[in-house]
C-alpha cells in the first residue's frame, strides 16, 4: 500500500483561512444557509442571497454579511451548497489579504470579487486590519 503523503512541514501554519485567532470578546456569528452552488470557501467574504438567512459569495450591490468561519467538520474546505455556515460578523478572524496591509489599516471587501483589501475606492468598509502582511497573505481582520 502506497503512503497518502510523503512530504512534511516542520511545523504546524500559525493561520487557517476562516480562524478566529483569539477568544476575545466581542465575537459575533450567525448561521446562514449556503446558496452558492459551488459552497463557500472558509474565510471567505459573504454576502446577503437571495432567500432569507441565505448567503452567497460575493456579487455587486448586494449588503455584506460577514466571513465566513473555519469548520474542521466539514469533509471539504468548504462549506457546500445548502450547509448551514457559521458566519462572523464582529469580531477577529483571518482572512487573506489581496495586496500588502499594515496593522490599523481599514479593511474592505470588493464587491464584485470578494476580495479583501486595504484599498478604500468603490469597496466596502468591514473593520480594521491587526496584523500586517508585506504582500497578499493572511492577516487577522477585526471586523467592526
Amino acid at each position: 500500500m502506497d503512503p497518502l503523503q510523503t512530504t512534511y512541514a516542520d511545523g504546524m501554519a500559525r493561520w487557517v483561512e476562516g480562524m478566529i485567532p483569539d477568544m476575545r470578546t466581542p465575537g459575533e456569528d450567525v448561521s446562514r444557509n449556503v446558496e452558492t452552488a459551488a459552497g463557500i470557501g472558509f474565510g471567505k467574504v459573504a454576502v446577503q442571497g437571495t432567500g432569507d438567512r441565505q448567503i452567497v459569495v460575493s456579487a455587486a450591490a448586494t449588503p455584506f454579511v460577514g466571513i465566513t468561519v473555519l469548520d474542521t467538520t466539514q469533509l471539504q474546505d468548504s462549506y457546500p451548497q445548502y450547509a448551514t455556515a457559521r458566519v462572523r460578523t464582529q469580531g477577529p478572524i483571518v482572512v487573506q489579504a489581496s495586496v500588502a496591509v499594515a496593522a490599523g489599516d481599514l479593511a474592505y471587501f470588493v464587491p464584485a470579487t470578494g476580495v479583501i483589501t486595504n484599498v478604500a475606492t468603490d469597496n466596502t468598509l468591514i473593520g480594521k486590519f491587526e496584523t500586517s502582511t508585506s504582500g497578499a497573505g493572511l492577516a487577522v481582520v477585526n471586523l467592526s
